[in-house]
Parts: C-alpha cells; structure tokens; sequence
C-alpha cells in the first residue's frame, strides 16, 4: 500500500512573518514554481486580527497552497471573516482540538467555512472521532488532510491505514516517524512523496523492554 506523504516537495512551516523568514519564502519561488514545489505554512494562530490581512496579502505573492490558523483558536468571527476574504486558502487546525460533539462540529464548519481543516486523530479523541470530521467536512465541501503527531511507527501505522480508505488524494502529513533514535522498526518506508510498505522490512519488537 502507498500513502501520499509529506516529502522534500511538500513544506510546513510554523512562524510568525518576519522580514527574514519571508526573504527565505521568496528564494525558494525564485527557485521552485508552484507546480514544483507546493508550500503550506502553519502560523499556530501567530497574526494579530488587525494586521493578519496584510500579512496574507504579502505571502499570497508567492503562490502558497495554503496557511493553517493563521490567528487564534476561539476568535469564531473572525476567523470566520479571515476565510471568506483571504488571497491564501485557510486551513483549520487547533481550532478543532476542543469541539468532541459531532453537532458542534457541523455548527464550527458551517459557520467559519473554512478552505481546508487538518486532522490528527491522536489529538481530535481517535480514529472514530476523526472519522467525524471528515464527514462533516465533505457534507459541506471543505478539503481535508490528515497528519501525524509524534506518534511512533505503531501509531504512524494505524493512522496511515486509516488514511488510505479515504482515497483523497491530497498529500497527508504521515512523515514524523524518522524523529525518533528508539522508535520500533516497521515495514513503513518513506521514498519521496509516497509512504509505503517494504515487504522486505519487518517489525522488530526486539528493543521494547519491561519491567
């Protein structure tokens, strides 16, 4: 099986917009077109309400697939305001962490209308929980992608198991397992883009210990 992965062709960033990290924004579309290389950033709710529309305007001149919560979680209005008038797609992402109730998650959507929301089961309450959003989001036509959270090669497993039924064909975020020095070696293999199983590869439990 191959999942569409996060990859060198795929870049999140979590910042808030400087001068500096702007210019590095800039040198690499001068060296990679859109069609080349394709830029997300995630400013982890970093812009102020006041000014967040300049800075979406400044970053727009560089072709950016999208910004995830580019201002803080709970300020519904707002964000809601942000989507309906942003140059650059809005991706909601913390801003989902709270809502549990499948209700409240119909009523967030429906209201905020977001381009994209980003979903990691392990911080939305599991798989099932997960499977929720993903329902309200294609009722009402928003895109969605899925990413991993620090999770082990077990947990990068199943969340890429779960991911691939969907069949969307969005690049996922399923690439964190390489962070760790002790993490359990699996059948799961990054080659660019793609996350696949090695049937060569095997699990090897060989290093857990208990006491």
């Amino acid at each position: 099986r191959n999942w569409r992965a996060t990859s060198s062709w795929d870049s999140w960033w979590a910042f808030s917009l400087s001068t500096k990290r702007t210019q590095i924004i800039k040198n690499i579309r001068n060296q990679f077109n859109a069609n080349d290389l394709e830029l997300r950033l995630d400013a982890n709710g970093a812009f102020n309400f006041k000014s967040v529309d300049n800075k979406l305007k400044v970053l727009s001149k560089y072709s950016i697939h999208s910004i995830e919560q580019p201002i803080s979680p709970g300020e519904h209005k707002q964000m809601k305001k942000l989507c309906s008038s942003s140059p650059i797609s809005i991706a909601l992402d913390e801003e989902l962490i709270p809502v549990n109730n499948l209700k409240l998650k119909e009523e967030l959507i429906s209201f905020i209308k977001p381009h994209y929301i980003i979903l990691k089961p392990s911080l939305l309450g599991g798989l099932k929980k997960t499977k929720e959003w993903i329902s309200v989001a294609e009722k009402y036509n928003i895109g969605w992608w899925i990413t991993s959270a620090l999770e082990s090669n077990i947990g990068l497993n199943a969340i890429s198991q779960f991911t691939a039924q969907f069949n969307n064909k969005l690049p996922q975020g399923l690439g964190t397992g390489k962070i760790y020095k002790n993490n359990i070696p699996s059948f799961l293999e990054q080659k660019g883009e793609y996350l696949k199983v090695n049937k060569n590869l095997k699990w090897d439990d060989s290093i857990l210990t208990f006491n």
